[in-house]
């Protein structure tokens, strides 16, 4: 699937890398649309309000690439505390 949506991103050789800039913002858009759907749904088959389901996915989406960032950085550094 993802390959898919990067096979219709131009190369950015053309137009200066405008049309890869805003086909790539466009593809953006629309896979936060749907995350943003899918979270609603999954908020409400939980029995949680919008604002709460909102938050938590905001919450998990920029804690977690964060802790696994600092995760890998601590297990190559022999010296990390």
């Amino acid at each position: 699937f993802w390959k898919v949506l990067a096979a219709i991103v131009p190369p950015p050789s053309y137009g200066g890398g405008w049309g890869a800039f805003f086909t790539a913002l466009f593809l953006i858009g629309v896979v936060t649309a749907v995350i943003g759907d899918l979270a609603s749904i999954f908020g409400c088959l939980m029995g949680l309000e919008d604002s709460v389901t909102a938050i938590t996915i905001v919450a998990l989406g920029t804690s977690l690439p964060d802790t696994f960032a600092s995760m890998l950085a601590t297990r190559s550094d022999e010296t990390a505390d």
